[in-house]
């Protein structure tokens, strides 16, 4: 008990607590944002907004990658207090990635209109989705930088301020009739918000430039598995949301988004610990070469924390589609329980993933890349019903786990 108790209350302990209890209450503000959208738009208006975020989700698997990369090095650079090398790194990163950017936002501006008559949307959000991807590199280097110096405390309060200025200005502009291209317009300039405080915090660090280097940071292999992960974890987010609006009719596919959405707060509750893996376990792993304690500590918290999240979906889904979606949305009831189970196993998937690549496994992430190519396959061969896109996601990530979980027990961790 006092080992257990000195464990608790240790400076590391409890700003994760803090981090972790904060990003609750701003996952909280979050889900009201959908909350709202849920009660001012009808479900066809609904399914098309989170198409569009799905979209969102895919166009930013570089940045994502990119994500991956800064936590990863950053925070060895942290390890062996190579304070320059984090200064060089940050400029090489914006050089190397703004044009990579820029071409994905004009080609996104580009096949506006045939995107949104696929997904049965508006082709000006498509065109403001393309504009938010011309900074969304730069979003992606500074946030991740916020990350990895763990400044942990300003992530809550960024967050909190992203939330409220996302409900405010996603309330005007639904008033205003913009409807689900409100909504995305809204969480774009909330996000720009947040970039200009998460660099004025980070600026000491990345300010002044430091002039005429010629180092070269050996990324290459560890951005190829970055990008697996990226691709593996964000397809399997958001692909299914995007073919049920495919394949089913409007109203259906906003009963389906709706299910997604709730039973996804198992993953965005479950998400700040398992981002913290990767930063925490390479920088323990650098300095000391073992990160067994960051396993058992943020592996039991995410597994205990998933599991009564799980039970609560699983116990009341009739309570919480009527608090949450309405009168609208009761025929999603029976298929949240499954969803929920899902995404509880997808969380699993991802921390395990995580630690394997802070402790020098990135091959790891091929298992999840083969699961994203089989999702679609899957839902392409059984949709004509929510059951069966359900039923696709939950086996899809229960055949994930098993081999995840055999590849940690041999790592000895």
């Amino acid at each position: 008990m006092d080992q257990l108790k000195k464990i608790l209350t240790t400076p590391a302990a409890r700003s994760t607590a803090f981090y972790y209890f904060g990003n609750i209450a701003v996952s909280g503000g979050r889900y009201l944002f959908h909350v709202l959208l849920l009660r001012l738009l009808l479900p066809s208006e609904y399914g098309e907004f989170l198409a569009y975020l799905s979209l969102l989700y895919i166009l930013g698997i570089p940045n994502a990658t990119v994500g991956n990369v800064v936590v990863k090095f950053v925070s060895d650079f942290r390890g062996k207090n190579d304070h320059r090398a984090n200064n060089e790194l940050f400029y090489y990163l914006i050089k190397k990635l703004t044009p990579l950017s820029l071409f994905f936002g004009v080609i996104l501006i580009i096949f506006s209109q045939s995107l949104s008559v696929a997904l049965k949307a508006h082709p000006t959000a498509f065109v403001i989705l393309g504009a938010s991807l011309f900074i969304s590199i730069l979003s992606t280097v500074i946030r991740s930088y916020l990350l990895a110096f763990q400044h942990l405390i300003a992530q809550i309060v960024i967050g909190f301020v992203e939330i409220l200025s996302t409900l405010g200005l996603a309330y005007v502009f639904i008033t205003l009739g913009l409807s689900a291209t409100g909504a995305v317009l809204a969480q774009i300039l909330a996000g720009i918000i947040g970039v200009i405080i998460s660099f004025w915090i980070i600026k000491k660090e990345v300010l002044p430039a430091i002039q005429k280097t010629k180092r070269k940071f050996s990324l290459r292999s560890f951005t190829g598995y970055s990008l697996i992960y990226a691709v593996g974890s964000i397809s399997l987010l958001s692909t299914d949301v995007l073919l049920a609006r495919y394949f089913l009719t409007g109203h259906l596919s906003g009963i389906y988004s709706s299910v997604a959405v709730i039973g996804r707060t198992i993953y965005f509750g479950l998400g700040p610990l398992i981002g913290l893996v990767l930063p925490i376990a390479s920088h323990r792993h650098s300095l000391s070469g073992s990160s067994k304690s960051v396993f058992e500590k943020l592996g039991g918290a995410i597994l205990i924390l998933g599991i009564i999240a799980t039970g609560i979906f699983v116990l009341f889904p009739n309570f919480i589609i009527s608090l949450v979606s309405g009168a609208n949305y009761l025929e999603a009831t029976g298929y949240l329980p499954l969803f929920a189970i899902t995404m509880l196993l997808f969380s699993l998937n991802l921390f395990l993933i995580n630690y394997l690549m802070a402790i020098g496994r990135p091959r790891i992430n091929f298992y999840l890349l083969i699961a994203a190519l089989v999702q679609p396959v899957l839902i392409s061969l059984f949709h004509t019903s929510l059951s069966q896109i359900v039923w696709s996601n939950l086996l899809l990530e229960m055949a994930l786990f098993i081999p995840l979980l055999w590849h940690v027990q041999k790592s000895k961790l």
